[in-house]
């Protein structure tokens, strides 16, 4: 790394040559010299990947839109850097710091490092030529550079991708693409609440293909949140299916992409959602499946009408829902290892009543079991950790998710206890970058503390405000500031016959007291909950709020967390909320 034979320097110049090469080393770990770089040209990477067949059958593209290889967003301080980093390649190669600049990457990996170091010298040598007297390095890519990416096609995306376009007044729709939506999925974004819903009583025959369904206000819909038009229309907006981001560099403002190619930008938002949780059992299985995409809905609405019985394993919204929705379609066992559905989140008592909800609706509930393993001899077993067996025709992984994102827990801070990337009450987690939806651990400014939520209306609140902030950062809207994100997110379920909505915490290790109304005739040894208003208490003041039953009071419930209202008997939340005056609340 740095010579120490007395022939290189001596004294003083020795000690801060010694320096400069260990600032070179620590600065450029991994050699970034432009002989070294993984370029894919346009034409055979990223448009490669929009040749997709959607279930929303989408013309993702206009198929007139071209890709160039010089950057479709104009950038003339850009330009002006790459041709004067050109000009100085030689005197700075020592380093390796100006051919970083134009063409260098941050991404080099650990592997490549031999490589590299070999080719170092020829890269601090003069351009040669090829056969046609062009300069090699002339025939190098610049890195396509957008004002906007948004990494992840989801309802937080979408939701950050409306705010850009409503607040930057510098967007200029007839021109250059300025926003990039970089989506995982062969998919437009779509919501993913009617996945456990809607979907599962579609009166359409063929809603496996269609996936037409009717909504709450009785419009017929389906999952996605746009037409193709949306997309093929609008010039500003670059929309890619199936490009996966697979590093990020927030110093060089750079992302990666699975197929090598590597986008810049000047504000980016991580929405990148998470991954299904993969129990150690579950890997390889052939009939053992998770539960998060449209892709995954289609495949199981196809199995529930070829078997008889499915296992659901988890015990949360999601295992809950399906487990729900299968129902009276198919035979159903959930297991868990919690004392009740949604454990986490419901006072015991009820708990154990949406668990016999669950029950007479038809499904066998086994609580406080792990299941230990699944084997495939030709039929499905699970084997649960007390060593008891049945066999099934398919087993669905309904366990929660894993935030995932480019760099997790490398280029960017990891929150250990909740998950997620570590970003500030603004949504930022570096500078320019930000980061919104299931991904996102923030600080709750109101209730002074860090959390994660993984809830359809946060997702949606968050992106909006994660877009704006990316807006005003820019100075792109002289009418926005960057804000804090306040907002108390809120959620909802509805599974056997049990309807609730929720805003704030609502973690079941709290201290909690309820108001319910009692329907006529309920035998006080089997009580039946079905009006009443759960409130979550820290140190006597409410964070959080289930509305059982009861709705259109959500503000209501949002307004007392914001306020800190202090409550430390029934007596004192008697009249924080309307149960309807003529009812007995108790």
């Amino acid at each position: 790394f740095i010579s120490l034979h007395e022939e290189g320097s001596s004294g003083i110049n020795a000690e801060y040559g010694g320096i400069d090469n260990c600032w070179s080393k620590m600065m450029n770990p991994n050699k970034l010299l432009s002989s070294a770089l993984r370029r894919v040209s346009f034409n055979g990477g990223v448009r490669n990947s929009l040749k997709t067949n959607s279930i929303f059958n989408p013309r993702n593209l206009n198929p007139q839109r071209n890709f160039h290889s010089k950057p479709r967003y104009n950038n003339d301080h850009y330009h002006q850097h790459s041709h004067k980093g050109k000009k100085i390649l030689g005197l700075v190669g020592l380093i390796g710091l100006g051919s970083l600049f134009v063409y260098g990457s941050p991404f080099t990996s650990k592997a490549e490092f031999k490589e590299e170091s070999e080719k170092q010298l020829e890269s601090m040598l003069p351009p040669t030529e090829d056969d046609d007297g062009k300069s090699k390095k002339e025939e190098e890519k610049p890195i396509l550079k957008f004002k906007y990416i948004i990494i992840g096609g989801g309802t937080a995306g979408h939701y950050a991708l409306k705010a850009i376009l409503e607040n930057d007044k510098e967007l200029d729709k007839g021109k250059d693409t300025k926003i990039v939506v970089l989506n995982a999925e062969d998919h437009i974004s779509y919501q993913r609440p009617p996945l456990t819903k809607e979907l599962w009583t579609s009166n359409d025959p063929n809603v496996g293909e269609t996936l037409k369904f009717v909504d709450w206000q009785g419009k017929e819909s389906t999952p996605a949140y746009e037409n193709n038009e949306y997309y093929d229309n609008n010039p500003v907006i670059l929309f890619l299916p199936k490009a996966r981001v697979v590093d990020i560099s927030p110093t060089f403002k750079r992302v990666l992409l699975e197929d090598g190619t590597e986008l810049g930008y000047q504000a980016c938002l991580i929405a990148t959602g998470g991954e299904p949780r993969v129990l150690p059992w579950a890997e390889d299985v052939e009939g053992v499946t998770t539960y998060r995409t449209v892709d995954d809905f289609r495949a199981l609405y196809k199995v529930s009408k070829e078997v008889k019985h499915i296992t659901v394993v988890g015990g949360g919204f999601l295992g809950s829902e399906l487990a729900s929705s299968l129902a009276g379609k198919v035979k159903v066992t959930q297991v868990f290892p919690e004392e009740g559905v949604l454990a986490n989140t419901l006072p015991s008592y009820l708990s154990s009543y949406a668990t016999k909800q669950l029950e007479k609706l038809g499904v066998e509930v086994i609580t406080g079991k792990l299941v230990k393993d699944v084997s495939n001899d030709n039929q499905l077993t699970v084997t649960l950790d007390d060593g008891h067996k049945w066999t099934t025709d398919h087993v669905v992984v309904a366990a929660g998710i894993s935030p995932s994102a480019p760099g997790y827990g490398r280029r960017l801070e990891k929150d250990e206890k909740h998950g997620g990337v570590i970003a500030n009450a603004e949504l930022q987690v570096r500078q320019d970058l930000y980061a919104a939806g299931d991904v996102l651990s923030y600080f709750d400014a109101t209730l002074s503390t860090r959390r994660r939520n993984e809830h359809y209306d946060h997702a949606i609140k968050s992106g909006q405000q994660a877009g704006e902030n990316m807006v005003a950062t820019l100075r792109a809207n002289p009418d926005l500031q960057v804000q804090p994100y306040l907002h108390q997110p809120m959620f909802w379920s509805s599974f056997a016959g049990i309807e609730f909505e929720a805003v704030g915490i609502t973690d079941s290790k709290l201290k909690t007291i309820a108001l319910f109304v009692p329907p006529e005739g309920m035998d006080s040894n089997n009580p039946e909950y079905k009006r009443g208003i759960i409130y979550y208490l820290r140190d006597d003041k409410v964070v959080g709020a289930v509305l059982w039953g009861v709705y259109g009071k959500v503000d209501d419930a949002r307004k007392l967390i914001n306020m800190k209202r202090s409550a430390k008997d029934v007596e004192a939340v008697k009249h924080f909320i309307s149960l309807h005056e003529e009812d007995q609340a108790h």
